[in-house]
């Protein structure tokens, strides 16, 4: 299953970056939880169920985002139904300095959105896909870069950028993937 390879790879990458806060842990069997009022399914669905998120997990240092634990997925959702664009089956699972991954949870696949300032850009075309290629740009940070990848005024490093869109690239099925998921992490 494509999605659980993608949850192992990510938490493996989680686990051995120095920049992760938090508790993040894979686990081989459905977890026993309440039941959350939220039309969970598919590949968001599977995440939750098999994943072990504790102390508002942060992973990445330059690629960061605060992965949303499952408590808190109905909080987080507040006040986004004022978007026009927002549907009832948007399911946010990460925020990035205000700024929100989602899936589609109306589709088995989960794709993923980013949302700048509650404009939406797609992302991904499945939960899995973007766990991939989160995961290894998260490794092209830290291991190709060591985690030095912006200059002495704070301006990312253009070898740096261009590794990522090379990553990004070979990774996403198409150039507006490429371009948005660009957008919504370095503006």
């Amino acid at each position: 299953m494509l999605i659980d390879d993608a949850l192992r790879k990510f938490v493996e990458i989680f686990q051995n970056s120095n920049s992760s806060l938090g508790i993040m842990k894979y686990s081989n069997t459905k977890l026993k939880a309440d039941k959350i009022d939220l039309p969970l399914t598919g590949e968001i669905l599977y995440f939750y169920d098999h994943m072990i998120l504790e102390d508002g997990p942060i992973f990445g240092g330059d690629l960061s985002i605060d992965v949303i634990e499952k408590n808190q997925l109905k909080n987080i959702l507040d006040g986004w139904d004022v978007n026009s664009e927002w549907k009832d089956s948007y399911i946010i699972f990460a925020d990035r300095a205000g700024d929100v991954l989602f899936c589609d949870s109306s589709d088995i696949k989960s794709p993923v959105y980013g949302s700048v300032q509650m404009k939406m850009y797609k992302l991904t075309d499945s939960l899995s896909d973007f766990l991939n290629i989160y995961s290894k740009l998260i490794e092209v940070e830290e291991i190709e870069f060591c985690g030095d990848v912006v200059d002495d005024d704070f301006n990312h490093k253009p070898e740096y950028l261009l590794r990522i869109e090379e990553e990004l690239n070979k990774n996403l099925s198409s150039k507006l993937f490429v371009d948005n998921f660009m957008y919504f992490f370095f503006g």
